[in-house]
């Protein structure tokens, strides 16, 4: 069997398991390249699914994105011919996911950096302490949401003015 046969297999069985329902979207514009949106409520299942069964237990990286009312995770994993992205989205009000740490260790220091960067806080981390941010660093105030250009976040950090 190819690899494309084998990863279009990869996506049918990953959406059988996790379920219809609980899959919002999926994408495939190229062969070796998968996105599938799911419910945050089936991360974890899905996290577990595709490392024990499917061979990807390499997380590259956890990518985000402010949509204001939203914020989107993004799960890149990836084996030989095959980068998968798990997405899930959450309310930017209450901007939390399981974390996955327990299951990819490697998720550690991602799941921090977003937390940090986009505050989207990992439930269950073991050590959610700050990672790129400074201790000093104001509660509530993460640089890559859309609500701050420079001339703002240097006043909320800073007090100061741009010059």
């Amino acid at each position: 069997m190819s690899y494309v046969e084998e990863n279009k297999k990869t996506l049918e069985r990953f959406i059988e398991t996790i379920g219809k329902s609980n899959v919002i979207d999926s994408k495939t514009p190229k062969e070796k390249r998968f996105y599938v949106t799911i419910k945050v409520e089936k991360l974890r299942d899905a996290v577990t699914y595709i490392k024990e069964k499917e061979g990807l237990f390499h997380l590259s990286t956890i990518t985000g994105v402010d949509y204001g009312e939203e914020r989107e995770l993004n799960y890149h994993f990836n084996r030989p011919h095959l980068i998968f992205t798990i997405k899930v989205r959450v309310p930017g009000d209450k901007p939390m996911v399981p974390s996955i740490t327990d299951i990819i260790n490697g998720a550690t220091i991602f799941e921090r950096e977003v937390n940090d960067l986009l505050g989207v806080f990992p439930e269950g981390h073991p050590a959610p302490k700050r990672l790129l941010m400074t201790e000093e660093w104001p509660e509530g105030i993460h640089p890559l949401l859309k609500k701050w250009d420079v001339k703002s976040l240097r006043k909320a950090v800073d007090g100061e003015e741009w010059t």
